[in-house]
Order: C-alpha cells, then structure tokens, then sequence
C-alpha cells in the first residue's frame, strides 16, 4: 500500500510538473505555437486567445487523469466514474452551454465550462483517492495487528 500511495503522487506530480512546463512555454511562446497553425494575423490572435484556457485544461487534465488511473489501480472505479459523469457532464457541459449560448462569450463559454468541470473533476477525485488512500492505510494497519 505504501509503494501504491508513492506511485500515485509520482505519476500526478509528474503529469502535473509537465503540463505546468508547457503552460509556460504555451504563456510565453504563443503567438510562435499560434504561428505553426496559420499565417493570418487574426486567426493566429484567436489561436493565441485559445491557448490561454489551453493551458488552464491541461493543468486541471493532468489532475485528473492520472487520479483516475490510481483509483483504478485501488480497483475504485464505480465512484470515480460517477465523480467523472458529474463533473464532466453536469456541471462541465451546461456551465458551458449556458455560457456560449446566453452570455458574450461565444466558443470561450465552452472552453470555460469543460475547464470548469475538469477542475471540479480533479478536485474530487483527488479527495477521493486521499480517502481511499486512507482506507487501505488503516485496514493494512488493523491487520498487521
């Protein structure tokens, strides 16, 4: 259980350390990453607008994916699947719809609820896997007794 609560920080640490170097390199270089995809000022000014909630989606992604990946390893897929469905679409899916549609947002309102559901995903998922982390923690405890 010990090497299983290790592997699980390495592997979300690891994923969260990555997608924050290419949130920087995203931040900082986008107009050059924005040029790889057109030469037209404007669309490359929308694709550098873009990149920004690029950045925030993969930070949120990588929490989320990799807890995911862990829980699966603890064989806890059921709750993580319904964390998943409600993250992404009841609160994801509409916050974005609602956005888009009835606000000045446009497309942006979508890219606002998908990052909005993802960071609710990964938040409680992430308290889900510290739960279940816990759980195996003091049944491996009760029977070393």
């Amino acid at each position: 259980m010990k090497d299983a609560r290790q592997y699980a920080k390495l592997g979300i640490g690891a994923a969260v350390v990555l997608s924050l170097i290419t949130a920087v390199i995203l931040f900082t270089a986008g107009r050059q990453v924005a040029g790889l995809y057109s030469n037209e000022p404007q669309v490359v000014e929308l694709i550098q607008h873009f990149l920004l909630y690029a950045i925030f989606f993969q930070i949120s992604d990588a929490i989320a994916t990799p807890t995911q990946g862990a829980l699966r390893g603890y064989k806890d897929v059921n709750i993580a699947f319904m964390l998943a469905f409600l993250s992404y679409w009841v609160i994801g899916l509409p916050v974005g719809y609602v956005l888009a549609n009835y606000t000045e947002l446009a497309a942006y309102g979508y890219w606002i609820g998908l990052i909005t559901g993802l960071a609710v995903g990964a938040v409680l998922l992430l308290l889900r896997l510290v739960r279940v982390q816990r759980k195996y923690a003091e049944t491996s405890l009760a029977a070393a007794k």
